[in-house]
């Protein structure tokens, strides 16, 4: 998912296709039995919203475009050409060949229209535009065709009488953040793209030039005027897109209104580079709801399980068919292989709004490889994957925020073997293979905007970890994340076959280098093959070809080192602190001399905060009794932060910690049901992961309780 989604475009799968047209005698011929490129051949793919032109002549007499519509829809059809012996006609057939409508009218020499056409069934149409003549004569000339309408799944409309559709961004800081919607039947709104063929419209484009941003009440609207629209689900995005001179997080609030009722609101907070969605369920009775999705935070497999252990197996070579809503966010296939093969799988969006993704993980249910958009101008998915061991693969097909998303569709999916090449693909996101074998290890490392190098010369397990800004993370479980950052390498990694030459790496490849604070993370796992020789990891951080960061450090088993660097808009880059951390310790903050000014908070309490990279921690102090039974929960609100939580006794002794509230499902923090020993004043220390070296930020909520 680039920031701005492209405009859909449609190329999607074509039957072969075989028309016979019937025309009537007010042509040259009284019937035309014509094969459209031949057997096996097809049209050009078209969607509404698409200009496109053409040119007709003695070789090429007649021009088709296909389109993938579903029952209802409602199109026009607009040709104009400046060559009036061209006399044009345009025919639209279904995918029999059985005429839906046209334009037979070759007296209009140089248009030809067809208006407000409801198609009856779902399925792919053909838009024949023909030369007046047909095949005889020597007319020629270049034409533009213009599609236009409505395109709905199921064929659904909503009529607003008392006014349309708005979607209101607002913030108050100089800094650049923009809105798109989406709407059900692929059309898109944008700054790129203002308009959108089902009548949405965006007014402005606020704060897009940061020497000229303002602080004052910036807003963007995009709306859809009273009157017949889509209903469905509309996709909202609001993207943090310049921090310009103010940066840090920033608070926004999305008002929307439908039919002249009551807007509803959703409030957020989002730090640069990241993405917050929303969505909009329009039903055709007129009701609606505004479903709050969440900050964009990628893949997360553990909301997958279901799908995951209802999976249809698949065979290689097969092609299935689907459809993704808001119900069913997902769908899983599986599929046996063996090692060493290489499949494809793609998924192709067939109607309405989808906008795939794909997820491949392997026989563990382990990421392999992940894909958003398969090119820089296509919304399908597509991976390429070379599979590490013999076993039962997984095949996720979901849509981009997956749960938090509001896109919906249906598509094709295909599984296929292909056999190994040495090329390359063209896309980072295309494939994310980790390299373990010894071969791979003596392989060139590929260069990139970002590259991060950890090396050690022992047969230990050392997990290099990457977070970017927008809170994903690169490491050996999650080899690939949405910016673009790829584990080439993981050496050592469960000690499989260890080399006393071991090489991480992750890298983002070339012009997919994401502003923002960047966390690099070193464990310590294990030690391999009973290697006890002292550790010394060297590790180099490189941001567009200079050298940020290259140190040289001592570890022990089960230590975790943690740097962090920031990139800047201009992408030039600095470094941060490094230095070992003990989550189980909180010393390391040097929290006791602001012990005396903590903010206070009773029993009952929440209270909100932030993390910065200026203020990595804020302490709370509460008056405790003997005997109370008391729990402390802080989860995240915003940003990136992955909350850490401490509580300190009177006598400044920690008696409790939380890092995760479960390990690798749900990253806040709750300290739970702690039996006070004395009455006085106890503290709470709200941090983030890292601790005086962490690198996530943003705002929290929390809360006190007792029992």
């Amino acid at each position: 998912m680039n920031v701005m989604r492209c405009i859909r475009t449609s190329f999607r799968p074509l039957a072969t296709l075989a028309l016979v047209v019937m025309l009537s005698a007010v042509l040259s011929v009284s019937v035309w039995g014509t094969t459209a490129y031949a057997q096996g051949g097809s049209g050009q793919p078209i969607t509404v919203g698409d200009v496109v032109s053409g040119t007709l002549d003695a070789d090429n007499f007649m021009q088709v475009y296909s389109l993938t519509a579903s029952a209802g829809d409602l199109i026009t059809v607009e040709l104009s050409t400046e060559e009036a012996a061209l006399a044009p006609v345009v025919v639209i057939t279904d995918a029999r060949g059985n005429i839906v409508a046209q334009d037979r009218d070759i007296e209009s020499a140089t248009t030809a229209t067809l208006a407000d056409v409801e198609l009856p069934s779902t399925g792919t149409y053909y838009i024949l535009v023909m030369r007046g003549s047909g095949a005889e004569g020597t007319a020629s000339g270049t034409y533009t065709l213009r599609l236009s309408g409505i395109q709905q799944v199921g064929g659904q409309t909503a009529t607003l009488e008392n006014g349309g559709i708005t979607f209101q961004l607002s913030w108050n800081a100089a800094v650049d953040l923009n809105l798109e919607v989406r709407d059900p039947v692929g059309g898109t709104v944008h700054r790129a793209s203002p308009g959108s063929p089902s009548g949405g419209a965006l007014d402005a484009d606020a704060n897009a030039d940061c020497a000229t941003a303002t602080a004052d009440a910036p807003t963007e609207t995009i709306s859809w005027p009273a009157g017949v629209v889509p209903a469905g689900s509309y996709e909202v995005i609001v993207y943090y897109t310049q921090p310009c001179d103010a940066g840090g997080p920033q608070v926004f609030q999305l008002n929307v209104a439908v039919n002249g009722q009551t807007p509803q609101a959703i409030v957020g907070t989002l730090n640069p580079g990241q993405e917050y969605l929303a969505r909009l369920v329009l039903d055709p009775d007129g009701t609606w709801q505004l479903i709050n999705g969440g900050v964009n935070a990628g893949l997360n497999v553990t909301m997958l399980g279901t799908h995951i252990a209802n999976a249809t197996p698949i065979a290689l070579g097969s092609t299935v068919s689907g459809v993704i809503t808001n119900v069913t966010p997902a769908q899983a296939y599986t599929f046996d292989a063996t090692a060493g093969a290489k499949v494809t799988v793609s998924m192709q969006a067939q109607s309405g709004s989808l906008d795939p993704y794909l997820v491949l993980l392997g026989p563990g249910n382990a990421t392999l490889a992940s894909n958003d958009d398969a090119g820089p101008n296509s919304t399908d998915a597509a991976i390429t994957y070379t599979l590490p061991t013999d076993g039962t693969y997984t095949v996720i097909a979901t849509r981009y925020g997956l749960t938090i998303g509001g896109t919906e569709g249906e598509y094709n999916l295909n599984v296929a073997a292909v056999q190994p090449t040495v090329q390359q693909p063209s896309t980072a996101e295309t494939v994310a293979t980790p390299v373990a074998g010894a071969e791979e290890q003596a392989s060139p490392l590929p260069s990139g905007s970002i590259e991060v190098k950890l090396e050690w010369a022992t047969l230990a397990d050392l997990q290099l970890l990457v977070r970017d800004p927008s809170g994903d993370s690169v490491y050996d479980d999650s080899p690939i994340v949405p910016s673009g950052g790829i584990l080439e390498r993981n050496g050592n990694v469960g000690c499989q076959a260890p080399t006393d030459t071991p090489v991480s790496y992750i890298y983002w490849p070339p012009n997919r280098l994401m502003p923002g604070t960047y966390e690099v993370e070193v464990w310590y796992q294990a030690v391999c093959a009973d290697d006890t020789r002292p550790v010394n990891f060297g590790l180099s951080v490189n941001v567009n070809g200079q050298t940020i960061i290259n140190t040289t450090q001592p570890a022990s088993p089960d230590s975790h080192y943690m740097i962090t660097f920031k990139v800047e808009p201009d992408g030039t880059a600095i470094a941060g602190p490094g230095d070992f951390f003990d989550m189980a310790n909180a010393a390391s903050l040097n929290y006791l001399p602001a012990l005396p000014t903590a903010l206070l908070i009773e029993y009952g309490q929440t209270v909100t905060g932030s993390i910065t990279d200026q203020q990595h921690f804020v302490v709370y102090a509460f008056e405790g009794q003997i005997g109370d039974v008391i729990s402390v929960g802080m989860e995240a609100t915003g940003g990136t932060l992955d909350p850490a939580l401490y509580l300190i006794s009177p006598e400044h002794i920690q008696l409790r910690y939380n890092d995760d509230v479960v390990p690798g499902e749900n990253p806040n923090s709750v300290i739970k049901d702690v039996t006070l020993a004395s009455s006085g004043t106890y503290y709470i220390i709200a941090t983030h992961y890292g601790l005086h070296v962490g690198g996530t930020q943003g705002t929290f909520s929390l809360t006190l309780t007792q029992q």
